[in-house]
């Protein structure tokens, strides 16, 4: 989950919301690594015994992965899309590695 997050941040850095808009490939590869995340924030939250649908950060990821899979492209916020990978992925990743010491520790 964290080299997803890392690598919408590299894509978000590399041209910024400028391509974002212009270039649908570089929107749709952004759009999918949230899904991914969104899936890995899942699969997570169930291998550790929480609850995707009410712990966070897992449930608000799980939100935006199902928003942006099961929406039609041209009916996507993607300026929400945008919002979020602009602001979200430095904390995301800091949370993710916080949660993952506390629920996985390493003997």
């Amino acid at each position: 989950m964290r080299a997803l997050v890392e690598r919408i941040a590299l894509l978000r850095d590399d041209g910024g919301r400028q391509r974002y808009f212009a270039e649908e490939d570089h929107r749709w590869l952004i759009h999918r690594l949230w899904i991914a995340v969104g899936n890995e924030a899942v699969a997570y939250a169930q291998a550790v015994g929480l609850d995707p649908y009410h712990d966070e950060p897992w449930n608000r990821l799980r939100r935006l992965r199902n928003d942006i899979a099961h929406k039609r492209l041209a009916d996507l916020d993607d300026e929400g899309v945008w919002r979020t990978t602009q602001v979200r992925p430095e904390g995301l990743l800091a949370r993710i590695a916080e949660l993952i010491q506390r629920d996985l520790p390493i003997p």
